[in-house]
């Protein structure tokens, strides 16, 4: 339930940093991508949508252009608790895949630096 949640609070912090933060609109504008952040089962996680400078989430889980794809939900949790640094470490010590494009990867790397702190 952590994971879920989590995924949760950080659609909200997006969906509102997208009406209210300025920098973040400025952001946005000409970059589309989808990024999921999904278990290895696929049984949990959340697409993020960035399109026409706006986001939205869904639960589609099988179309994006990158994913970060965890071994388990406990896992996700612990690292994405983190920020930034728990998923370098994620990333150095092999527990979460990435899929799909680079690009969109450290752009979302780029646009979670405007929601957490």
């Amino acid at each position: 339930m952590g994971f879920s949640l989590l995924l949760a609070i950080l659609a909200s912090k997006f969906k509102r940093a997208a009406k209210l933060n300025e920098s973040f609109k400025k952001f946005l504008m000409g970059h589309e991508c989808t990024v999921v952040i999904k278990t290895r089962d696929g049984k949990r996680g959340k697409r993020f949508i960035f399109k026409d400078g706006r986001f939205s989430t869904d639960a589609v889980l099988d179309h994006y252009d990158t994913a970060m794809i965890w071994g388990n939900a406990k896992t996700a949790f612990s690292a994405l608790r983190q920020g930034e640094e728990g998923i370098k470490e994620a990333l150095q010590n092999h527990l979460v895949g990435i899929d799909g494009q680079v690009h969109s990867f450290t752009w979302f790397g780029a646009a979670i630096k405007f929601v957490t702190p």
